[in-house]
């Protein structure tokens, strides 16, 4: 869905001054596309998978902007004042409204030319969090908790070629004179996405588990295309269990002869090393491919899904 200079709403401070330096600068402008100067159209994107998205379709004819950087965390970003300004002199914002709140307050204040909400694409219900007591404004979700779908769609390669094509989509209307390019190389992404998906359901077909034990809730999608059930240690990375939740998720483990949990690269692995130790499972680490580091085990969104592929099938004792 696209949607064409969001309105602002009540954000802080900070935001709402640089959003309004950012449109004294813009002084008015109109799309800077390439079928309009000559310039190559400004994508802002939050999370690396949309930035993987827009750098495969867009290719040279686009600037791609992830204001997540590398390494970090994309469901606790805050905004600089200068990515607002990226935001507001943006031909295009990507956004899945809730998964990331600063992305949604910066969106409302830049008011950036175009904003494509990947929502309905990619299969999921809208993000919103819940109403707060004493109030009828029902605000952004903070937490995983608080979310009502897993957001995380593309660990399912069939919903990120559904997103690819809102995209490709998008990009072509935006820049009319560069739609065949687009669509190339969205033809060729599309491909991709169709190998990896029959990787996965060829290399989990016959499999010892299909409970798939992990620190977060972040697999909800991976593990219902592959036909496994996830068991999350917590909702999100940053959440300490309960105890009554770690005794229940360690018996689980014990009944269920759980040979593997399930830790990520950007979150401590600590409670699910102290279940492997409880019962005698080990740990290896499944990536949800949230953003690249330097100890990725793949330097993009095809390889980390391969990788995760291999350690699913060593983890869940998969055979051909």
């Amino acid at each position: 869905m696209i949607v064409c200079r969001a309105h602002p709403t009540r954000v802080g401070l900070a935001i709402a001054g640089a959003a309004a330096g950012a449109v004294l600068a813009l002084g008015g402008c109109t799309s800077t596309g390439s079928d309009a100067g000559g310039h190559r159209l400004s994508v802002v994107t939050g999370f690396y998978a949309t930035q993987y998205l827009a750098e495969q379709i867009g290719g040279s004819q686009v600037q791609v902007i992830s204001l997540t950087p590398p390494g970090a965390e994309p469901h606790d970003l805050e905004l600089t004042s200068r990515q607002v300004v990226q935001i507001a002199k943006s031909d295009l914002t990507i956004t899945l409204p809730g998964f990331q709140p600063a992305v949604d307050d910066g969106i409302r204040a830049a008011m950036p030319r175009t904003v494509l909400d990947i929502t309905t694409a990619a299969g999921l219900h809208p993000l919103t969090g819940h109403t707060h007591d004493g109030g009828g404004d029902v605000e952004h979700a903070e937490t995983a908790e608080e979310l009502e779908v897993d957001p995380h769609f593309w660990l399912d390669p069939e919903r990120m070629a559904a997103v690819s094509r809102e995209l490709v989509d998008t990009l072509s209307r935006l820049d009319p004179a560069g739609a065949e390019d687009f669509r190339r190389r969205g033809h060729a992404l599309d491909t991709t996405l169709a190998t990896l998906t029959q990787n996965y359901v060829d290399g989990l077909a016959h499999c010892a588990n299909t409970d798939l034990v992990t620190g977060h809730a972040a697999y909800g999608h991976l593990a219902a295309f592959v036909g496994f059930t996830q068991h999350p240690v917590a909702l999100n990375p940053d959440a300490e269990p309960s105890p009554a939740t770690l005794a229940a998720i360690t018996t689980f483990v014990r009944e269920h002869h759980t040979r593997v949990i399930y830790t990520e690269p950007l979150a401590s692995p600590k409670v699910a090393e102290v279940i492997a130790a409880e019962t005698g499972a080990r740990t290896a680490v499944l990536d949800p491919i949230e953003g690249l580091t330097d100890a990725s085990a793949a330097r993009d969104y095809p390889g980390l899904m391969r990788a995760n592929l291999t350690t699913l099938i060593s983890g869940q004792e998969c055979t051909p």
